[in-house]
């Protein structure tokens, strides 16, 4: 009895095995768009008739065909191929578009937004920001103008080079346009 179950589940087992690619396979597929779908159409359109010319070039060369026929079926034959390849062709370039459209326009668009709020943040007025130095003396007042770091629109923190005003990486510790020391800079934010 208990040989005929292990049977039965190995025999299932492999069943599993064995359709697991076919239930994935038809997964995958209905999950494809219509571009892709379309793609794939005139792919295969491309190779039906480079094959095609290739077996009319044997039977040609066999002489299974007369040279009127020949031509007649070649220039059908390329018009077809010429066809797929001008619609795979489109398809790429639309391909090329999305991406670089992907790749250029989002990221300037955020970065013209981080600009435009930064230059909100700077032009709204702000009290001075009091600095304790390490001596211990009484605390100072600086206009921002001075500070090396800021918190902008979100709570997001910018530092600035108090020598030439480049924007400075938070973990720097040099400023990358005038080579100007960052780390002895006090870190303040913007009250909000």
């Amino acid at each position: 009895m208990a040989f005929y179950v292990a049977a039965f589940l190995i025999v299932w087992g492999v069943a599993l095995f064995v359709a697991a690619p076919l239930s994935g396979g038809l997964r995958a597929r209905a999950k494809r768009t219509r571009e892709e779908v379309e793609l794939d159409h005139w792919e295969h359109e491309h190779a039906l008739a480079v094959q095609g010319l290739r077996e009319l070039e044997f039977d040609r060369e066999m002489g299974k065909l007369s040279d009127a026929d020949y031509e007649s079926l070649k220039a059908s034959l390329e018009a077809r191929a010429l066809q797929a390849m001008s619609a795979i062709e489109r398809f790429k370039e639309q391909e090329h578009a999305v991406s670089v459209a992907a790749v250029t326009v989002r990221p300037r668009l955020r970065e013209a937004a981080a600009i435009a709020d930064e230059i909100a943040a700077m032009s709204r007025p702000q009290p001075a920001i009091p600095i304790v130095s390490s001596l211990g003396s009484a605390p100072q007042s600086i206009a921002p103008s001075r500070v090396a770091t800021a918190e902008i629109a979100g709570g997001r923190r910018i530092r600035f080079c108090p020598q030439c005003g480049m924007r400075a990486p938070m973990s720097g510790n040099f400023c990358g346009e005038c080579g100007t020391p960052l780390r002895g800079e006090r870190v303040a934010t913007r009250a909000s």
